[in-house]
């Protein structure tokens, strides 16, 4: 049976950009029009070869949009058969996994019953630092 890897999809598979989050996160096509970080998508893609991979991630709770923007944003970067793997929650530790790959501790991470990847940090700055340690 493969492990389970949960991803975040805000700074881990999506590149949120320079602007300042709070001044846009309301606004319709915000998340839609975002651009998939270095090497993610391929990142995503291998994994699964390997692991039982699911997003998870949450949404905006002040834009409706938000929730269809990221249901979206999977099937065009990832494909139709990644939104059968998406979770939108406000506690990602309620999510049963071995791995979670988040750049924070926010929303349950910090609370997250399996290994906490933190992606981005000092530790796991890029997908290819990540992928050598999931996949040695």
């Amino acid at each position: 049976m493969k492990k389970i890897v949960l991803i975040d999809m805000d700074g881990v598979l999506v590149e949120l950009g320079d602007e300042v989050f709070k001044d846009f996160k309301n606004k319709k096509g915000y998340f839609i029009n975002k651009k998939p970080i270095k090497d993610a998508v391929e990142a995503f893609k291998k994994l699964s070869q390997y692991y039982d991979c699911y997003i998870v991630t949450t949404p905006v709770w002040s834009n409706p949009d938000c929730w269809k923007e990221k249901r979206l944003w999977v099937e065009k970067y990832l494909g139709k058969s990644a939104t059968k793997k998406l979770t939108l929650t406000h506690n990602k530790n309620l999510i049963k996994g071995d791995y979670i790959i988040d750049d924070t501790t926010n929303h349950g991470v910090d609370k997250f019953d399996g290994e906490h990847i933190l992606y981005g940090g000092s530790k796991y700055k890029t997908w290819d630092i990540v992928l050598n340690y999931l996949l040695a």
